[in-house]
């Protein structure tokens, strides 16, 4: 682990109510985000494990609000000097936009720094313009489209911040 939670309660912006917290996969299973709606119990099985798997070998914590999960983040490495940035963001968190914004920002520089990391990158599915106009807001730029990428064979976007 590059982080410890302390370090990201105190330097993460404020917010009344809101708490970083190590990362759980139930924690992402529980966020009201419409994510897994629809999902196949296999599906959701790939996703958990997607998930634990790169929480075990980066960093993740969870945003809890008032008591509920509300946004998980995460950053793994790929290999030396690059790492992928990864988050589960409910309906709640996003009634919260500024203060998701200053914590993805801040969580990206984060990350660039702890890592020592060159490259940035995040997948986000095409389809979904919210999460496109959110990751720019956050300092990432359109790389390319990766037709298919995912398992049920919908184009994402691969972003990069450098």
């Amino acid at each position: 682990m590059y982080l410890n939670i302390k370090d990201l309660n105190d330097n993460l912006p404020k917010v009344k109510g809101l708490i970083f917290v190590p990362f759980l996969v139930e924690h992402a299973m529980n966020i009201s985000a419409g994510e897994f709606a629809g999902y196949s119990a296999q599906r959701i099985i790939g996703v958990k494990a997607l998930l634990e798997n790169q929480a075990q070998y980066g960093f993740a914590f969870t945003c809890f609000l008032y008591g509920e999960p509300v946004a998980c983040f995460g950053c793994a490495p790929l290999w030396k000097g690059v790492g992928e940035m990864w988050s589960v963001i409910g309906d709640v968190a996003r009634t919260k936009p500024i203060a998701m914004t200053k914590i993805g920002i801040t969580l990206a520089d984060i990350c660039e720094i702890a890592m020592g990391l060159h490259r940035l990158q995040i997948t986000v599915k095409t389809s979904d313009a919210r999460a496109i106009s959110w990751a720019k807001a956050i300092g990432f730029i359109s790389e390319c489209t990766m037709k298919e990428y995912s398992d049920d064979k919908q184009d994402y976007n691969l972003m990069v911040r450098r």
